[in-house]
């Protein structure tokens, strides 16, 4: 039998200073559908805890909570405890702790659910853009917030994510010319979109322009870098979804255009643009990538 830990003793060994580490063991869907945890907890994958045990301090405490204290909390406490580690589960887990009136804090991985507003499509259409482009928009969102589901430990909004993927090619309703994003974010924001998302419809053109570049295209001169995630993740997936939906390139599914997808804007200059352009976004490719095999 597992060695456990109630909410009391827990508060008083935080209280005191102890060598503890709180370990949130929730399951993925769970942590990221709740708002709170407990203060001075890290998430970690249950599943995979063989991997991050080596991480755990030897001379700590390691004190892991789940939802209600279940197989998923106790499991791993096994697991630890077998390792040589004292470890013990939380009894009652999260909800045992929060019933109790001890304190929380914002879970900071917690994804709000969003999905794509049939209103915010009403608004493309009234704007003028062709059915064309407004599918071409809904995909390009659809894949953006399938993207971030499979980052877990970033803390990511996704209502940014999706809305402002869906509105990235406001401006060709008016034109498919280069200066679409900046007629696009003047739409935007004449219709109260935020100025989040109207960055996003400006920056978007080539994946987030240099300065030099923008002037070189004879557009504004400014800063088009993408400093969120969430922008970079919704520019990666434009580029995906240009490679899937207009067949150039030969590919079975979708998995195969990111498994692909070096070599494609590498050899085809459609996608790859030039070697700057090509450059950045290959390090959006291999950064998502990487964040989302964690």
């Amino acid at each position: 039998m597992n060695k456990y830990i109630n909410t009391k003793e827990l508060a008083q060994l935080m209280d005191s200073g102890s060598k503890i580490t709180l370990l949130d063991v929730r399951r993925e869907a769970d942590v990221m559908a709740s708002e709170s945890k407990i203060n001075g907890a890290e998430w970690h994958s249950p599943g995979l805890v063989d991997a991050w045990a080596g991480d755990i301090a030897r001379e700590h405490k390691a004190v892991i909570y789940c939802v209600k204290g279940g197989q998923v909390s106790q499991s791993v406490a096994g697991s630890l405890s077998d390792k040589g580690l004292d470890a013990v589960f939380l009894e009652g887990g999260l909800k045992a702790w929060k019933e109790g009136g001890l304190p929380i804090v914002d879970n900071p991985l917690f994804r709000k659910p969003f999905t794509i507003q049939e209103s915010d499509i009403d608004i493309l259409k009234k704007a003028g853009m062709s059915d064309e482009d407004i599918i071409h928009s809904r995909k390009v969102a659809e894949k953006a917030l399938e993207i971030a589901d499979r980052i877990k430990q970033q803390p990511l909004d996704m209502e940014f994510i999706g809305r402002a993927a869906l509105f990235h090619d406001l401006g060709k309703a008016r034109t498919h010319a280069m200066e679409h994003g900046r007629i696009g974010a003047e739409m935007g924001a004449s219709l109260g979109l935020s100025k989040a998302i109207t960055d996003v419809m400006e920056k978007h053109i080539r994946g987030g322009l240099t300065a030099l570049e923008a002037e070189e295209l004879g557009l504004p001169l400014k800063d088009y870098a993408l400093y969120r995630l969430e922008e970079r993740i919704i520019i990666y997936a434009d580029r995906l979804v240009d490679i899937i939906t207009e067949d150039i390139v030969p590919i079975k599914n979708e998995k195969e255009a990111e498994e692909q997808f070096e070599q494609i804007l590498s050899t085809i200059l459609k996608y790859g643009k030039n070697d700057i352009t090509c450059k950045r976004y290959l390090n959006y490719h291999r950064e998502i990538t990487e964040l989302a095999a964690q």
